[in-house]
């Protein structure tokens, strides 16, 4: 990454034509607001290069035989870059070929596991709060929350995930806490809600959480509170009501139970070991001239862009080798 720097990436990139554009958390999209951009520019440089691409194709077997690489048992070339992906989202095309040809070099593969998925919930009720989002904080983290009818998605979630996928492989079940009002503290929404009740307005406790918070969250959080279920109102709330429900609001828990797997996840964690790959050029150790980079390898990032500039810079240092060894030659 250090050898291909954010500044490298936005220059190289400009000198295509694409130009970029400021976003939210300090996150770069392009000017267009379009991914479309992104690949038709590289494509129409690539070709522009003489680059030759064989579409509608499948790379069946790939050997090394007289120091040349062997595709499909007619092509025949100096270098091979593996660049094939992860397991993740098969319905754009995914699989797992680039794990099957580097084991047939001697790699070895680190169980492939869904990372920047939407989680799994066993929790009641998940209905009444169907397409509800928030801006909250879970483990740590603030942002994005969507409410789903299978658990929870949005950003936060998807940051959170790889952490939770891993432990799902050895727990049954994960307990987490989103402070769904995280920009108040405890101490104060028990002030809110004191003052309410001092004033005697006789209100409907779902209808004076409706005033700051989603309608639909908040008949969620009063059923999870466990206030009981014969109060309705505000002022036959006790202290301990009180505390109990803001503690809801602050620490509003799932179980979590499983993730919607490779089917959807935007990236996967694991793939080819690293410690067979020279971390200066992506060559494998095992076979000269034998290139991986991208997500194919046992290296995954946070949400924001980083697996994509991941894939960009392992490519800049695999052809960056390449071209040092054919001006040698």
């Amino acid at each position: 990454m250090r050898s291909f720097s954010y500044e490298k990436c936005e220059s190289f990139f400009k000198s295509i034509g694409l130009e970029f554009v400021l976003g939210q958390k300090g996150r770069v999209y392009p000017m267009s607001q379009q991914a479309s951009s992104v690949v038709e520019l590289l494509e129409y440089e690539a070709i522009r290069l003489g680059i030759k691409f064989y579409l509608n194709c499948k790379v069946e077997k790939l050997e090394y035989k007289n120091k040349k690489f062997i595709i499909n048992n007619d092509k025949f070339y100096n270098q091979v870059i593996i660049s094939t992906g992860s397991v993740a989202m098969p319905k754009l095309g995914s699989s797992k070929c680039g794990y099957d040809f580097a084991k047939n070099f001697g790699h070895n593969i680190i169980e492939p596991f869904a990372s920047l998925v939407q989680l799994i919930s066993s929790n009641k009720n998940l209905e009444m709060i169907t397409g509800v989002k928030i801006e909250g904080l879970v483990n740590k983290k603030y942002g994005d929350i969507l409410f789903t009818k299978y658990g929870l998605s949005g950003s936060v979630i998807l940051e959170i995930s790889r952490d939770i996928s891993l432990k799902l492989n050895n727990q049954k079940e994960i307990k987490i806490f989103i402070d769904t009002m995280p920009n108040i503290t405890k101490e104060q929404l028990i002030d809110m809600f004191n003052n309410i009740i001092n004033k005697k307005i006789d209100k409907d406790i779902v209808m004076y959480l409706n005033g700051f918070m989603n309608k639909k969250l908040a008949k969620y959080i009063v059923i999870n509170s466990k206030i009981a279920s014969n109060i309705k109102y505000m002022k036959f709330l006790s202290k301990k009501d009180i505390v109990s429900l803001v503690n809801t609001i602050k620490n509003l828990e799932f179980t979590i139970i499983g993730t919607k797997g490779f089917d959807t996840c935007e990236v996967c964690a694991g793939g080819v070991d690293t410690t067979k790959i020279d971390s200066k050029t992506m060559e494998s150790k095992l076979q000269n001239n034998l290139y991986f980079i991208g997500e194919v390898l046992d290296v995954d990032g946070d949400c924001g862009g980083y697996n994509l500039h991941w894939a960009w810079a392992s490519g800049f240092l695999a052809s960056s080798d390449i071209i040092k060894k054919r001006k040698v030659i």
